[in-house]
């Protein structure tokens, strides 16, 4: 598995899972390379992965395989690598110190609805551009190398890797083991989300003691980027 890493190896691992089609999700949290050692892998589907299709078990199985050379680590994710890191705590905790979800969607997956697939194929579509792919990179703080970089990957994203990525199969209701997990999880969403989004942080703590959950006010569904200071305190806050 292709993955990108940051910082000393002597620090504590930080398992990086960005959302769909940004690899450098967390480009601006990168600066806590100073404080660990950070892994970015690239899920199947997006980045240098991005020739592959995504499948979300084979995506996970890749996942922890790497997981296993620095367990127990710090893990993050944001979106889909919210729900990808739900999967691993909820599977092989003992391979996760400490996890934060970003955003993740758990609930009211029982019936995927078109407008939810064509609202992400219209994303792709726009991010197919050229140009308004090297502004969305611009707009995330990304060095000319990485806009290059994200420009390139995203022409190979394919439409079944979109549509995989939505209907995932991951849900509270798909993984109900997670209820005995005793790592410490924090899960935050913005109270600008989607409402299945924001049910789902509380649901994840009314159903488990060891999850906590925030929801920050004016936030949307752009909290690595939008909310990168915040953030920053946050991942170093409930890691320490």
């Amino acid at each position: 598995m292709y993955f990108e890493e940051y910082g000393s190896k002597k620090n504590p691992a930080l398992v990086m899972l960005h959302g769909a089609f940004f690899t450098d999700t967390f480009i601006k949290q990168y600066p806590l390379k100073e404080h660990y050692h950070l892994i970015i892998p690239h899920i199947k589907g997006f980045g240098k992965a991005a020739n592959e299709l995504f499948e979300t078990e084979s995506a996970v199985d890749e996942i922890r395989t790497l997981m296993k050379d620095y367990a127990p680590a710090y893990l993050v994710g944001f979106s889909l690598g919210a729900q990808l890191a739900f999967k691993l705590v909820s599977e092989s905790p003992e391979l996760i110190s400490k996890a934060i979800l970003i955003s993740p969607w758990l609930v009211g997956k029982d019936v995927i609805s078109d407008d939810m697939i064509n609202g992400n194929l219209k994303m792709l579509s726009q991010l197919k551009s050229r140009f308004f792919c090297n502004m969305m990179g611009l707009s995330m703080g990304l060095s000319r190398e990485k806009r290059i970089e994200l420009v390139n990957s995203i022409q190979s994203i394919s439409e079944q890797t979109v549509k995989a990525c939505v209907d995932n199969g991951i849900s509270l209701e798909s993984l109900p083991r997670f209820s005995f997990v005793s790592t410490p999880v924090l899960a935050i969403a913005g109270k600008k989300e989607p409402e299945d989004i924001i049910l789902s942080v509380k649901k994840l703590s009314e159903m488990n003691s060891s999850f906590a959950y925030e929801l920050w006010e004016g936030a949307r569904h752009n909290i690595p980027t939008m909310r990168a200071k915040r953030l920053k305190r946050e991942l170093v806050e409930f890691f320490k």
